[in-house]
């Protein structure tokens, strides 16, 4: 009993650490920073289980695992966390020849967790529970084979049970906690930006209402005024560079009312292929400036219902920034295939890339990667565009690799 309260007291106080460090890291938005408050609140974790491991019939039992098992598998600190856990056992209680036996077991959990970090972050929820509990059952079941083998008796397996089951159950509440917080986290960005979306479409009505109708005015009294057979030609020039700039001025507007628009009002079926097609004409020029190489791989994978127009958009947009991300030249790759009566579109570069803080925030009103030479509003009407279509998009990005765009659309039936 004395064990179990121990073991359950020892619980509480990480379970309590890691509730503050996680409360703590949210108030930072660095990724550089966050991260180190969890590996020090989780180094913390293994002092607190270490300055409070108990002695039973000579076998000193904590919790230790637990942090350096969640801190491995959710956060890659599994190497830092085994080693240090080793040290400061060391030097808490001293080493003893029962000591060498376990560096070898927790060599491969640190290689393990080191291994399985990447992959498990792309596992769901559940299954991420399934390979935290296998992890301990397994690091549990070989501490207690090596007992055995220093000459402990099977009436010790006791110990190891109640270890194991309070292990257990710290393993699903420390899930349970960080899979809440990640949740909160996604919920309060996806509603930071819905705020920065809704404010982005009031301020393209106020445009739509306030700019654009003196811009058609002055348009209009221009093109009279080029009419005119008595004004020179310098006069004549200057107007016909005011009408330009207008007409660009036009385009920046329909950007924002594009973002707008709640429903596409031209509706058609168009192939795929060919609206891309035309896109990638549009854009050789460009590439060929650039030194960027286009390769395609496009099939006849069927239609979509919308405006062909906005589509053309969308995607000259998405081709745009990749190729712009490769100022020093390289490869634009797209590829088209149909899935289960879906359209999948993959476009990748290899440019610059993007880092995990930058690639959450696409799509964000006013937000660009290009710094000044960009204005944040291109990959946000592309995302219209793709919803406005009833598509997905699936963005991955590595520094220094490229990014590649994954977007799919519903293929239209007939």
């Amino acid at each position: 009993m004395d064990l179990i309260k121990d073991l359950f007291f020892n619980l509480s106080l990480i379970l309590l650490l890691m509730f503050i460090i996680n409360l703590w890291s949210e108030r930072y938005n660095k990724e550089t920073a966050r991260r180190f408050l969890t590996a020090f609140g989780l180094f913390l974790s293994v002092l607190v289980c270490l300055s409070f491991s108990t002695e039973v019939s000579g076998v000193m039992v904590d919790l230790r695992q637990i942090p350096i098992i969640i801190g491995g598998l959710y956060y890659g600190f599994g190497p830092f966390l085994t080693i240090s856990s080793l040290l400061f056992r060391w030097l808490f209680y001293g080493f003893n020849p029962g000591s060498w036996p376990v560096l070898p077991i927790y060599g491969a959990l640190a290689i393990f967790l080191w291994l399985a970090h990447p992959w498990f972050l792309k596992q769901n929820a559940r299954k991420r529970l399934y390979v935290s509990l296998t992890s301990v059952t397994i690091m549990c079941a070989m501490i207690f084979i090596n007992l055995l083998k220093l000459g402990h008796s099977l009436s010790e397996l006791k110990v190891v049970l109640i270890t194991t089951f309070t292990q257990y159950i710290g393993i699903c509440m420390m899930s349970y906690l960080i899979e809440e917080m990640k949740k909160n986290e996604f919920f309060r960005e996806q509603m930071v930006k819905a705020q920065k979306i809704e404010l982005a479409s009031h301020m393209s009505a106020a445009i739509s209402h306030e700019v654009r109708n003196p811009l058609t005015a002055v348009k209009g009294f221009l093109q009279l005024a080029s009419e005119d057979q008595s004004i020179q030609d310098p006069t004549r020039r200057y107007i016909n560079t005011a009408l330009t700039e207008l007409d660009a001025a036009e385009d920046v507007i329909k950007s924002y009312l594009t973002f707008a628009r709640p429903s596409i009002k031209t509706v058609e079926i168009f192939e795929v292929r060919d609206e891309l097609i035309q896109v990638l004409n549009s854009l050789k020029p460009l590439a060929n400036m650039n030194s960027v190489e286009i390769i395609t791989e496009m099939t006849d994978c069927g239609y979509v219902v919308g405006d062909k127009n906005r589509f053309r958009q969308c995607f000259l947009n998405i081709m745009k920034n990749c190729i712009e991300a490769m100022p020093l030249g390289g490869n634009l790759r797209i590829h088209t295939y149909l899935m289960k009566n879906q359209i999948k579109i993959w476009v990748c570069d290899t440019g610059t890339g993007m880092t995990s803080d930058q690639l959450s925030r696409l799509g964000e009103p006013y937000y660009s990667t290009k710094g000044k030479k960009g204005t944040g509003l291109g990959l946000m009407v592309s995302f219209s565009i793709i919803r406005q279509l009833k598509g997905m998009i699936k963005i991955n990005s590595e520094i220094g690799k490229g990014t590649e765009f994954l977007v799919t659309f519903p293929a239209f039936v007939d």
